[in-house]
């Protein structure tokens, strides 16, 4: 009977925390949609507001009544919430922001943290009033980030600086780092309504600001979603540990236990965010780039210079490093449009002390806006930290005359014989120290000539001491000076040099037939050569033939012999019978 009075009890308990988690739950979504209304129903505070932050504590659930007296069991004590940090403890001594009409926010510590509620929190649960629906509509809880870039003269002691700054109005320092004498960074957090103050004394304390932004986000509903299900879960932990007085065995006092830890894991997380969030909102997070002011760096990039359209210019630039600055890097730009050309190359030059960058060649393809700006913008760093420089020049384009020239026809000649060159060229206007140049190509020295003004024929002589099979080639050179330079026109024709015919006397010459009587011996000397030559190559077979013919010559003639003797022998014997008869 006992047995069964106790389950009873448990059983009913179980079913009364069951209805208060949905009765809070309720109160939580009725909570929320109460703040839908209010922030669809409002407008944005003034300007002076931004920075204050006002958000009504969602209702308390009520607490379950006390159950029968039973033996104690051990609970587990909640686990106490972080303390803030030094520097928001310090600066709660002001409000972080200025107090608006219909409330005022204050910071007070409530629950491990702040309440941005207007009113009294101490030791109550109030109900979600008018009033607080207008302050939730009218003040936002805004987490706002600054990014600064800077340039100063010093940038461990700008570090020193803003981490003292900070400190002073109440913040602290996040992080530094000065890897590098000429650039470092910080950040740091300060109270979000000494925001402004604290960038403007940064602008103050910097030689040039590269940039600045500023971010800001509304994390109003993420706040009051999490202060709901605070309450909520908090009103679950008091029936929990109701229970947990109430428990009978150790069976159930584990099982009670087992579940208000896992609560308790959830109610410190959702303060740990509420916390994060409330801090994150009170202090603004400033982060600081800093790079060291450049040093100056003359820089020297030459006189004005006039370039023709399609000449292929050459540029190059001559500077004086600082002391301690042994990298560098140049950008030029040619003022036509075309993309810069970057380099890093560089030496040093005969001037002691100074450098010459490496030579940049390019071409201008027009001169319908000529003249063009050139700049060169070079920088430098090393342990002296960084230096920049620049210089710019007038590059003047123009469309340069065009020369034309012929040089004259092929020449045949005799070696030793003059040969005379007429060449023609043009004078166009806008040029000025015209000369030819006639090379010969027989390495002779050639011959250079400034022709008179309005004289537009290149004349000369030449005679060539030697003949060969191939011609030699001749080439005029025509130079002038114009506003974009030198021009220079060529034209060549070949020179064909045969022998010299030498002594000649009425039609007749001894050399000519001294020369053919020596062709013809050497064609009788080469015939005759050739004939002894083949006879040694075959003399084997002329001794067999002549052998063969010897022997047969022989025999052929003992057989006519012979044939002869038998002959006569027979004519003996017919003359012997007839002188018989």
């Amino acid at each position: 009977m006992i047995r069964s009075m106790k389950g009873m009890t448990l059983l009913g308990s179980l079913i009364f925390l069951v209805l208060l988690v949905a009765c809070a739950s309720s109160a939580g979504n009725e909570f929320a949609w109460l703040q839908s209304a209010s922030d669809s129903a409002s407008t944005e505070g003034p300007a002076g507001s931004r920075g204050a932050f006002a958000v009504p504590s969602a209702p308390a659930a009520p607490a379950p009544a006390a159950a029968a007296p039973a033996p104690a069991a051990p609970s587990a004590p909640a686990a106490p919430a972080p303390a803030a940090p030094r520097a928001l403890a310090d600066s709660a001594q002001e409000p972080a922001a200025p107090v608006s009409e219909g409330g005022r926010a204050a910071r007070q510590e409530s629950d491990g943290g702040f309440n941005f509620l207007g009113g009294d929190d101490s030791g109550k649960q109030g109900n979600f009033t008018e009033e607080q629906a207008a302050l939730v509509s009218q003040q936002r809880i805004i987490v706002r980030t600054v990014d600064m870039q800077l340039v100063v003269d010093d940038v461990a002691g700008s570090v020193d600086d803003i981490s003292a700054l900070a400190r002073n109005v109440g913040g602290w320092v996040v992080s530094t780092n000065r890897a590098a004498k000429h650039q470092g960074s910080v950040s740091v957090r300060v109270p979000a309504d000494r925001l402004d103050a604290f960038v403007l004394s940064l602008r103050g304390m910097a030689v040039e600001v590269d940039s600045e932004s500023s971010t800001s986000r509304d994390v109003t509903d993420e706040y009051v979603d999490n202060k709901s299900r605070l309450t909520s879960l908090q009103a679950t932990e008091q029936a929990l540990i109701g229970l947990l007085d109430s428990a009978r065995t150790v069976e159930e006092a584990l099982d009670v236990q087992r579940e208000l830890s896992k609560l308790q894991a959830d109610i410190e997380s959702i303060q740990g965010r509420i916390k994060f969030l409330e801090e994150t909102a009170a202090f603004s997070l400033v982060n600081v780039s800093l790079r060291l002011a450049p040093l100056d760096m003359p820089v020297d990039a030459g006189e004005n210079q006039t370039y023709s359209v399609g000449q292929f210019a050459r540029f190059r630039a001559t500077f004086v490093p600082p002391e301690d600055i042994d990298e560098f890097s140049f950008t030029w730009d040619f003022g036509d449009g075309t993309p810069r050309v970057r380099g890093s190359g560089s030496a040093p030059s005969t001037e002691e002390g100074r450098r010459f960058t490496a030579t940049v060649n390019h071409t201008y393809i027009d001169d319908k806006d000529s003249p063009f700006i050139v700049e060169i913008e070079i920088t430098g760093t090393g342990d002296g930290g960084v230096a920049e420089g620049s210089d710019t020049f007038i590059a003047t384009v123009t469309r340069v005359p065009t020369i034309e020239i012929f040089a004259g026809e092929n020449k045949v000649t005799e070696e030793g014989e003059e040969v005379e060159f007429v060449g023609s060229f043009t004078r166009p206007k806008g040029l000025r120290d015209i000369q030819y140049m006639w090379e010969f190509g027989d390495q002779s020295v050639p011959l250079i000539v400034t022709p008179e003004e309005g004289v537009t024929r290149a004349i000369a002589t030449h005679v060539y001491a030697d003949h060969r099979p191939f011609p030699y080639t001749v080439t005029l050179t025509v130079t002038a000076q114009s506003d974009a330079g030198e021009i220079e026109t060529v034209s060549r024709l070949n020179v064909f040099v045969t022998e010299s015919k030498g002594l000649v006397i009425s039609g007749w010459s001894a050399g000519d037939t001294g020369k053919t009587a020596i062709r013809a011996l050497s064609g009788v000397v080469q015939v005759v050569g050739s004939l002894i030559i083949w006879l040694a190559i075959f003399s084997p077979v002329w001794l067999i033939g002549g052998a063969a013919l010897v022997f047969g010559g022989r025999r052929l003639r003992a057989r006519r012999q012979a044939r002869a003797t038998a002959r006569r022998v027979e004519e003996q014997s017919v003359a012997s019978g007839s002188d018989e008869q």
